[in-house]
């Protein structure tokens, strides 16, 4: 009886120190800490339908240098987050996940092997067109349908023009060059 109270009492120490062990690897992302309240691409969909706005998507993977560089510096600046969640449904998608999305009646999944080197989910793959570049901003109008693909790191005074552009509706009657004359940043 002793015997077996040892060993159960040995299995719930290993499976706590696993546990917690297992939380330190796992810090929490940027989604779930940063100044963005990002959502699924699921989540912005759903609300879409009851408040349109239009979405904005960051495309990206965990092994992007970039990538952690715009969460960091440009999504982590308070003016462009604020802006950001007043004015889109910001959706951060790793384009490396296996998770599944549903989209105008299509299931998009990633049909790589798990294991397989840099993994390219079906989703990623089509709101870029194959243009596979990381990290990569999807601008999407209230009708859900792709405006604008923009590939690469931004700095926050640099994206801020870009994201009023889109965020205002202003790039649906004004060149980007005739907006870019008379905008002033708030962001020096």
């Amino acid at each position: 009886m002793i015997k077996k109270l040892l060993i159960a009492f040995g299995i719930a120490s290993v499976i706590v120190i696993a546990q917690s062990f297992i939380t330190s690897l796992n810090p929490p992302t940027d989604e779930q800490t940063g100044p963005v309240h990002w959502l699924t691409f699921g989540e912005a969909v759903k609300l879409q339908k009851t408040k349109p706005k239009p979405i904005m998507v960051d495309i990206y993977t965990s092994w992007c240098g970039p990538c952690k560089m715009m969460s960091a510096n440009t999504f982590g600046n308070e003016i462009l987050a604020k802006y950001i969640n007043e004015n889109f449904y910001p959706v951060k998608f790793n384009a490396e996940t296996y998770d599944s999305v549903a989209f105008n009646g299509v299931v998009f999944k990633n049909n790589n092997p798990p294991g397989t080197s840099r993994p390219v989910h079906d989703f990623a793959n089509s709101i870029l067109d194959g243009k596979l570049s990381y990290p990569s901003i999807v601008f999407l109008n209230e009708d859900i349908q792709r405006v604008q693909v923009l590939a690469g790191y931004y700095k926050p005074d640099q994206f801020e023009p870009i994201l009023k552009f889109f965020g205002s509706g202003k790039y649906k009657a004004t060149p980007y060059e005739e907006f870019q004359k008379t905008f002033v940043g708030e962001i020096k």
